[in-house]
């Protein structure tokens, strides 16, 4: 893998970054996670990957695909499949609208399933609002 002009891996790179923004020293990290601090400093300069890789990134509280792969979101989330990074911005909106209703359904305890292919359509607009006017109701 190629070196950055600091002389590091893109692993190396986030790895630092990630501590550096945690505050750990390499000796507090050795002490929390049990690495050597000697194969730390080593994977900070030419690493591209470790079996302690997860367990750092839990440590620094960043996303462990983002630490390994440079992938995602640098904290929080899970990580998106690989079947979203073809999709325009408006079936974005639509998948994550689908989502929301699920999380949501689910949250008043009473999930429903609804085909894929209705979210967005003019159907599924008329049984979200008549869903919120019976909601409404029972209020």
């Amino acid at each position: 893998m190629e070196n950055s002009k600091q002389g590091r891996t893109p692993f190396g790179e986030r790895l630092l970054r990630a501590r550096k923004n945690r505050g750990f020293t390499q000796k507090q990290v050795e002490m929390h996670v049990g690495i050597a601090q000697s194969n730390l400093a080593e994977l900070e300069l030419k690493g591209t990957g470790s079996s302690f890789t997860v367990s750092l990134a839990l440590l620094y509280g960043v996303n462990p695909v983002w630490l390994a792969l440079g992938k995602g979101p640098v904290t929080g989330g899970r990580p998106s499949p690989d079947w979203l990074d073809g999709l325009s911005e408006s079936e974005l909106s639509l998948v994550e609208e689908f989502v929301q209703s699920i999380v949501a359904a689910r949250r008043r305890g009473h999930a429903r399933r609804l085909p894929i292919d209705a979210v967005g359509s003019p159907e599924s607009d008329r049984n979200r609002e008549a869903h919120k006017r019976r909601a409404s109701k029972g209020k």
